[in-house]
């Protein structure tokens, strides 16, 4: 399953596939099932505190939370380079 991670500002209206599913609320991944998941980023930014921008929440609580095996972004940042060098997760930049 793809987990996509949004800009706020751009909502994205994806229900065409339920492989696919948007996180509007990181509040609600406690609720995802543990399975393995891949993670798109779309024009979202991770920051130096490891913060997603217009979220406010640390990006490695995802990682913690659920198994991540991938994570594909179209904006990249330090940050978010070394976190998932730390967890040992490929980050492919597109």
């Amino acid at each position: 399953m793809i987990l996509i991670i949004d800009n706020r500002e751009q909502k994205l209206d994806i229900k065409a596939n339920d492989k696919l599913k948007v996180i509007d609320d990181l509040c609600k991944i406690k609720k995802f099932e543990q399975r393995p998941y891949a993670l798109l980023l779309l024009d979202v930014e991770v920051d130096g505190e490891g913060i997603i921008k217009g979220y406010n929440y640390y990006f490695e609580e995802l990682l913690i939370s659920l198994d991540i095996i991938a994570i594909i972004t179209t904006k990249t940042s330090q940050k978010l380079q070394e976190i998932c060098d730390y967890y040992k997760i490929p980050l492919i930049k597109t």
